[in-house]
Formats: structure tokens, sequence, C-alpha cells
């Protein structure tokens, strides 16, 4: 596209130094914790000198309400946020020239006009991120993700997986952009382009780097970044605190792509996800998010830096984990344990409750049962709903919640057996797939222990229920602490036809169980060597 016009550059200059200088004021609740960055000015300056092309950019806080008021209605999808946290999302100025589609506009939240949560990359290109990280915490990293791409999917696959598994709606896995589009050439793709950077990998390049300065780079061409690095070293920065997301030439399935400014090239989203401060720094998290510190800016390299150098084949890293196939018994245990308990102090039918236990009761894990990653979403034009090599993810089918119904959820909790950092257990509303609130493993840790009598190891097991009143379960071990209620305000009645949402799925709920990043390693634990999450079903008996 060549470089920026000196009127174009002059303005985009002025918007990225801020400074109280007449550039303009901040928006309220788009980032402007940026106003202290020693390094934005001199960094600018090196790299228009070098010939780059530099556009503004901010940082946001995407929550669950975002989703609620700008994504669903966008993209009738709210592509199965994890609740654990929001998501701190770079926004950018498009570039002259580079196409707006219209159907994204603000579907990530309000953006400035001009501004765009989605992207396009040229092969030059490079999306820059850095500042602050947040206070002390279990988890933080950054990913990139394909949002969308050319091309429509074949009615072989989508019948392939309409036969084949009834956990996600299928509207939720094949669309388009716009939604529903009957001439819509464009489907959505939210799939992953690698691993995460995450707090781990951090720690093993660059140190302890909570509450410290880090620097992303995102970009398709190695040419770019090696050009960029030099720009912040030259202003400081020491050369481990930089992290790279490779954009890759390829997957397993073909091409990546095609880059650029055009209608029919792929556009990216990025997202900064912080989760589960540490104690006592809850406040300072509060403060962290409401206004991230993050500067945001995405630049082009000129031609005098060399020919774009693109990375090679994506490859994700080996996932390991301790096997759990020896806690298979004592589970089973604890099952027969809530089953007994349940009915008989409860009162509920348990139809779930057999031997062996109904397939149906299995949470599935989309990895390891469908082969769902990106490689395989981007082949068949579906959407792998953020797909992320971070945690092992099970999730169950869509249940009714406005009859009485009470739902249990049975497994090992991962943190106690040395699979996981952490572990969340969400609720989410099917009308949406949004992610509406999260029990923590510090909640589901102790659960099972009333029933140590019967059930070894009950330290490294857990039971949740699930249901509209928990007061139906009074007198089971450990409650309330064991139920979460689902109301009515977090989860909106089948009969509330005001509800945002699919009204086929309103009343219903997801249980999804998120096992992130196994100590030791950068990445979630390997599923096969978990066992299974069981949920069971009780009703209530007939008067």
């Amino acid at each position: 596209m060549g470089h920026v016009a000196p009127r174009i550059r002059a303005s985009l200059t002025c918007a990225i130094l801020l400074a109280a200088a007449g550039c303009g004021q901040q928006q309220a609740g788009t980032g402007s914790g940026t106003s202290g960055d020693p390094i934005k000015a001199g960094l600018v300056a090196n790299l228009q000198k070098s010939g780059f092309d530099v556009s503004p950019g901010y940082a946001r806080l995407y929550t669950q309400q975002d989703c609620k008021d700008y994504t669903y209605p966008k993209l009738k999808n709210c592509l199965a946020n994890n609740p654990a946290a929001p998501y701190v999302v770079p926004v950018v100025k498009t570039w002259p020239g580079e196409y707006d589609d219209p159907a994204m506009v603000n579907a990530f939240g309000a953006t400035r006009p001009g501004y765009t949560s989605s992207y396009r990359l040229d092969a030059r290109d490079a999306l820059v991120m850095y500042g602050r990280m947040p206070p002390p915490g279990r988890y933080m990293s950054i990913q990139t993700f394909e949002l969308s791409q050319q091309g429509h999917w074949k009615t072989s696959d989508y019948l392939k997986w309409q036969r084949t598994t009834d956990v996600i709606p299928m509207q939720y896995l094949f669309d388009t952009i716009p939604p529903d589009g009957q001439k819509s050439d464009r489907t959505q793709s939210f799939s992953s382009l690698g691993d995460t950077v995450n707090n781990v990998g951090m720690k093993r390049q660059s140190g302890y780097s909570f509450d410290k300065d880090r620097y992303f780079i995102v970009t398709p061409s190695a040419t770019t970044d090696r050009a960029v690095r030099r720009a912040l070293q030259a202003q400081g920065v020491p050369a481990e605190d930089i992290f790279t997301e490779q954009i890759p030439d390829r997957d397993s399935h073909g091409e990546i792509g095609p880059l650029g400014m055009g209608r029919n090239a792929i556009d990216f989203f990025t997202t900064f996800r912080y989760a589960l401060p540490d104690p006592g720094q809850e406040q300072a998290a509060e403060k962290w998010r409401s206004n991230p510190p993050m500067t945001v800016m995405r630049v082009r390299a000129p031609a005098s830096a060399g020919p774009v150098q693109r990375y090679g084949s994506l490859t994700y890293a080996k996932r390991t984990a301790d096997s759990e196939a020896g806690l298979a018994g004592d589970m089973a245990n604890l099952i027969s344990a809530v089953c007994d308990r349940v009915r008989s102090t409860a009162h509920l039918r348990a139809e779930d409750c057999t031997h062996p236990l109904p397939e149906s009761t299995k949470m599935a894990d989309p990895v390891r049962d469908f082969g769902w990653t990106g490689p395989y979403c981007r082949k068949i034009n579906m959407n792998c709903l953020g797909d992320q090599q971070d945690a092992a993810y099970f999730v169950a089918p869509p249940l009714p919640l406005d009859s009485g119904q009470v739902y249990a959820v049975v497994d090992t909790l991962a943190t106690e057996t040395g699979n996981a950092t952490y572990s969340a257990l969400s609720i989410n509303d099917a009308s949406l797939l949004a992610g509406v609130a999260n029990v923590l493993d510090t909640t589901l840790k102790g659960s099972a222990d009333g029933y140590s009598n019967t059930v070894g190891n009950s330290g490294k097991l857990f039971v949740h229920y699930f249901t509209r009143d928990c007061a139906v379960l009074r007198g089971l071990p450990d409650w309330p602490r064991n139920c979460s209620s689902i109301s009515t305000q977090l989860l909106p009645s089948h009969l509330d036809t005001a509800a945002e949402g699919d009204p086929a799925l309103h009343g219903e709920f997801m249980a999804a169980l998120r096992d992130y990043v196994k100590p030791g390693t950068e990445r979630g634990p390997d599923s096969s060597k978990l066992l299974y999450p069981r949920i069971l079903t009780f009703t209530q008996r007939a008067k």
C-alpha cells in the first residue's frame, strides 16, 4: 500500500503520542493508562525514521456485558467466553485503504470512529502491544486468532457434525458474517494460529513478569519482527522482555490467508487474558483492568527493511499430564454416593444413576473427541470458538433448568492431581453461548470430603450442583457451598421472551470445565490422561 500520506502521518503521530498537547481527550473505558509511557515518543520517532508507517491504537476491556450488548447482536454468538476473567483487547486505527467490514463494526464493544477490534495484516505489518503487566495472579496470556475468512462450508461437513454431536448447537459452529447471511461468502472462524504467550513462557524467558513491563509483537514477517525489536531495544528495552506471536504461513491443511487489506483477506483478533489475582491483589487487579496500562500501535515495515520472511508451518507444543486412571474407581464410588444421597435426602429421581453410567453423562472434550483445533476448523469453514492449547476443556450440551432439574458435576480436581494451575467450572447461557459465572477450584476443593467414609482420595475429587434453587438440596454434605443457584437474573427463564439470545435455548445452561496449564509446563494438560467429568441429571418425582 506504500507509505501513509504526510497529512495522515501527522495526525497518526499526534494520536500515538497522545500527551496533553491538543491531540484530543482519551475516551472513558478505552485504556487511558498509557499517558506515562516513557518510550512511546522515541519508539515512534525511531520507527518513522526507519521508514515505518505507524498507526495508533489503544487497549480496552472486553466484558460479559459487551458480549450481550455488542457481540451477540452482531455475530449471534458470544464465542464461549471464559467468565473467569474479562479480556483486554487491542483496538487499532484502520489503515487507509483497509476494508472496514460494516458487519464487524463495534462487534467487540464500542470503539472510536475509524478504529476496530478486528484487523487485517499486510505481509509487512505488525501489531505492537506493550506495557505494565497486571498484579500477581495465577494466569495471564496473549493470543491472536483468525477471526473470519472467505469461503463456505460443505453441506457434508455440516451434516457430519449435526449427526455426530449435540454438545454445541449448530448455529454456533457454522455461521457467516453477517450471521445467517443468505448470500454471505464469509464465515466465522475464531481459530487458533499457535500457542499462547503466557506467564509461564514469559517467566522462562524474562523472569517473573507480573507487575513488570513486557512487550509483544504480532506479525507474519520475521523481517518486520527484527526491525521492531531493534527499535524497542534502541529505547532501552531488554531483548528478553520482547515476545513475538508468529503468524504462520500455513498449517497442516494448507495456506493461512490470504493476507492483505482487501475484503477477501483474513482478519485477526487479539486478546490479553488475566485471571485470578493473588489474595490481597483484588483491588489492584480491578484498577488495572478498569484502565489497562497498555500501549497499542500497528506498524508497517518499508521495503528497505528487506524481503518479507514468512514464518513456517503452524505447530503446537506437546502436552503432558499425570495419569488420573488410578482415580477411576474412587470417582465411580463418589458418583454412587452422590446418587444415593440426592435420592434419599432431596427425594429426586436419578435416571442417570445406572451401572454403567450412560454415555450421555460424559462431558465432551472438543479437541480430544472431535479434533476441533484451528487447522481443522479453517479447513472446513467452521467456527472453532477460540480454541487454545493452555487448557483441557470439557463441555456439556444445553440442559433445561426451569422444571426443577438439578445437575451434579463430578470429576477429579486437576489442581489436586498435579494437572492444573487453576480449574474453573463455568455456567454458560446456551441462548448466547456466553459464560456468565464460574466456580473456581478454591470452592471445588474439599467438596467431596463429606463422602470420605466411602470414597478414597476424596481430596482429589469434587462434586458441584447446579439448579435454580439450591434449597432443594438442603442436608447434603457441605450444603450450600457445593451448589450454585442459577437465578433468572443470571440466566433468563425460558418464558422470558424479551431476553437476548436464541429463544429456543432460553432457560438452558451449559456446564464447562477448564483445567489451565499443567504445572512445570507452558501448556494445558494432555486430556487423554484425565478422567472425563460426568454431569448427572436429577428431576422432581411425580406427585
